[in-house]
């Protein structure tokens, strides 16, 4: 089964801004050093390992970014592709925390991540706008899950303290 998402490292080039657009070039730290350049939106969630809300010029030249993006997105066939994440997380030192992004089923497990989580009453649960949303509408959607540890069973299991809830093509 191919993951709905992908998950690249990279470390920024240059950033600018063009027609409203966050422009973020990147050198993959995995696929033989490729460059990739990131196209963020007003839209795209931009965001610290801990789930606070960044602007495109909070992220230095140099920085490293865990960028997530859906696996089924042609990429374009100019070089370097240009792509726009799902989320882009900016590994900001001395910020902890850990991303997943995936599907859950109705017990918040993901398969694909072997990642079974728990909603405690500290959870944020918030869509892409802020909005609250119930943690009864988590099953079936993208989840983009923020916590501090998991443990080391099987599965895996974590008490995020922040989910955002969205959408990944049709489901």
């Amino acid at each position: 089964m191919k993951p709905l998402v992908k998950k690249i490292e990279a470390s920024v080039i240059s950033i600018s801004v063009q027609s409203g657009l966050g422009i973020i070039e990147t050198i993959s730290e995995r696929d033989d050093k490729k460059s990739i350049v990131f196209q963020v939106t007003p839209e795209t969630p931009l965001m610290t390992k801990d789930g606070q809300r960044l602007g495109v010029s909070a992220i230095p030249v140099k920085g490293k970014i865990t960028v997530y993006v859906d696996s089924l997105t042609p990429l374009p066939m100019i070089q370097p592709p240009h792509v726009v994440p799902l989320l882009l997380i900016f590994e900001q030192y001395g910020k902890k925390g850990e991303v997943a992004v995936g599907i859950f089923d109705d017990r918040l497990f993901s398969e694909q991540l072997k990642l079974k989580v728990h909603v405690g009453s500290k959870t944020q649960i918030v869509d892409l706008t802020g909005k609250q949303v119930s943690s009864e509408r988590l099953a079936g959607k993208l989840l983009f899950v923020f916590y501090e540890k998991a443990t080391h069973g099987k599965p895996v299991q974590a008490n995020p303290t922040k989910i955002i809830v969205t959408q990944l093509r049709d489901n």
